[in-house]
């Protein structure tokens, strides 16, 4: 390892001439070999195909959400109008919004805070998270215990929200993680370091990986 600076996961080498990080950047590199460590990338080379692979999903399903919200939200044939929502009595539309909203801010917030630590985000994530399940099975229940509805219509208004939310959860999530390597990628070209992966087959660890300028 040619790293100076660097905390004990990543022992320095005082007798090369590999990068020394300042202070400031010794947070970055941390965060760095964790992410690439979550991703499994083993050096700066495997994170282009990489980022274009995550980007490429996520535009394959920013297309499919936005046809799918065209044919079957508001094209789908039934009267928005009929049972609204218990909360805020909001009609089927406003609550496929709210479900594509807070599904899409939900996994963008925990995407997030899974590599940062950060408290607020997860507590945020997962109250979304709720709110979206209710409104997911809130048609279901309606159809078979009330009379605005038929089951058949809740069964169907609930399986269009249940794809829009995974949909838009999967496309949040390529979309944070292609932004996250785009970071790694900026953050060491930026400084000159490139990461080789000579000993990580070795060790089993990402952490004996070479940093050189």
């Amino acid at each position: 390892m040619s790293q100076g600076g660097v905390d004990d996961s990543h022992p320095s080498n005082p007798n090369s001439d590999g990068y020394v990080a300042g202070a400031g950047d010794e947070h970055g590199i941390r965060l760095a070999f964790r992410l690439m460590s979550r991703f499994g990338v083993g050096s700066s080379e495997e994170i282009y195909p990489l980022i274009n692979k995550k980007g490429y999903y996520g535009g394959i399903l920013i297309a499919l959400i936005i046809l799918g919200w065209w044919v079957l939200i508001t094209e789908g044939g039934d009267d928005v109008e009929l049972a609204t929502s218990f909360l805020f009595e909001l009609n089927y539309l406003s609550v496929a919004i709210s479900v594509g909203l807070f599904g899409l801010l939900s996994s963008g917030l925990t995407s997030t805070a899974k590599e940062k630590g950060q408290l607020m985000n997860s507590l945020l994530s997962g109250a979304m998270l709720i709110v979206c399940g209710f409104f997911v099975l809130e048609p279901l229940f309606y159809g078979l215990t009330g009379d605005e509805i038929t089951g058949q219509v809740g069964f169907w208004r609930s399986s269009r929200l249940l794809g829009l939310f995974i949909g838009v959860t999967f496309c949040a999530k390529f979309l944070v993680e292609a932004w996250h390597l785009y970071w790694v990628k900026t953050f060491l070209e930026s400084r000159g370091i490139t990461i080789t992966d000579n000993t990580a087959s070795e060790h089993g660890a990402h952490s004996e990986a070479d940093v050189t300028e």
